[in-house]
């Protein structure tokens, strides 16, 4: 009978020479200083036209910054009607007046910033672009999500318009229909890309 070799020790070694060669790492390190400076950014938001219609008591803009996040935060207030399709074609211009190449524009939606309980009564809440084309946009209406929207290029000195459309619940309370009572603050983002 032929005496059989133990090759378990010899596997097992060869196991730790591979996890050896895979986790082996050679970490230098090269030294580089990041210089900020600071500007204006070359896409600014800027009050739509939207903001002057029946001086100005449906939608508002308004600006300030939030310290927690270190961030500057626009805020559009806008107002649906009940049971009937509000659509606002020029709520916010997004300008590139500071810049000296073209902006790419992107709509990125993220949801509900603080809940007030009433969110239940938006059955849509979309915004989109509408010059210098229209193009589809982000938000939800009825259960469905649109995450992002379609890009624009903004050349230096020229704007592109945001709409937004709004779909109330027809059987909200009376008492949240006020025009001043909040159901809902969704945080929608513009990301820009420079060529």
């Amino acid at each position: 009978m032929a005496k059989r070799r133990n090759y378990k020790p010899l596997t097992a070694l060869i196991a730790l020479a591979v996890a050896a060669l895979v986790s082996a790492a050679v970490i230098f390190t090269n030294v580089t200083y990041w210089v900020v400076n600071a500007t204006k950014p070359p896409a600014m938001k800027y009050p739509g036209a939207d903001t002057s219609v029946a001086g100005g008591q449906y939608i508002k803009v308004s600006y300030y910054y939030d310290n927690t996040q270190n961030i500057n935060i626009t805020r559009i207030s806008v107002i649906g009607f009940t049971g009937d399709p509000t659509n606002y074609t020029s709520a916010l211009r997004i300008c590139n007046y500071y810049g000296s190449t073209p902006v790419t524009a992107q709509l990125i939606y993220r949801g509900t910033v603080e809940s007030t309980g009433n969110e239940g009564y938006v059955k849509a809440f979309y915004v989109y672009w509408t010059n210098p084309y229209t193009q589809p946009g982000a938000g939800f209406i009825g259960s469905t999500t649109y995450t992002q929207s379609a890009t624009v290029t903004i050349n230096p000195g020229q704007c592109a318009t945001v709409g937004v459309y709004l779909k109330i619940d027809p059987s909200i309370p009376m008492s949240l229909a006020d025009g001043k009572t909040i159901l809902a603050t969704y945080q929608v983002d513009i990301q820009f890309t420079m060529s």
